[in-house]
């Protein structure tokens, strides 16, 4: 997020009008994370949305370097789920895929319903991540709110495939019906 008020200081300089369009993002970003975060559940359209508008700030951070496509299931955004499932897999991607690498790349979001479980889906193309490097506190959080709501029902896995980087949550149907309910 540094990056990103790094960048709109630089842009007040040569576009002022999306300085004040990247500002009020920003606030409106912040605004959302804590609202979002002060939740012990909420629809994963809001998650979406918090999503959204992240990628707008960072859009404006890294142009055309970033790519991004949804292939989000809408019939699923009404399922209840601990907040920041999705957030934090799409700010690694940027931060450790998309952002290092000259060229950019392609950021995939999936939302799906696969067999019997709920999958959440994050694909990067850019610099791929060195997994040896172990589970950053982004990663330990959102294994940490998936263990809580759902156990054993719920898992992260973090690999690569070639020069891509996937991250996925999976959780199963019967905490989910719970949930829905809750």
């Amino acid at each position: 997020r540094f990056a990103a008020l790094n960048g709109l200081a630089e842009l007040v300089h040569t576009d002022p009008v999306a300085a004040e369009k990247g500002i009020l993002d920003l606030a409106a970003l912040y605004r959302a994370l804590l609202d979002h975060g002060s939740r012990p559940a909420a629809p994963l359209r809001d998650e979406r949305v918090l999503v959204e508008r992240y990628l707008a700030v960072e859009a404006m951070r890294l142009g055309r370097r970033l790519e991004v496509s949804w292939a989000w299931d809408a019939s699923l955004e009404d399922l209840m789920t601990p907040p920041f499932l999705l957030q934090p897999m799409v700010e690694n991607a940027i931060k450790h895929g998309i952002a290092p690498s000259v060229s950019g790349g392609q950021l995939d979001i999936a939302l799906e319903r696969a067999g019997h479980h709920l999958v959440l889906r994050v694909v990067n193309c850019g610099k791929p991540l060195p997994l040896v490097l172990g589970n950053g506190v982004g990663v330990g959080n959102l294994e940490a709110r998936l263990f809580l709501a759902y156990g054993e029902h719920a898992s992260f896995r973090l690999s690569t495939e070639g020069e891509r980087t996937l991250a996925e949550v999976r959780i199963e149907p019967a905490p989910l019906a719970d949930a829905a309910e809750g």
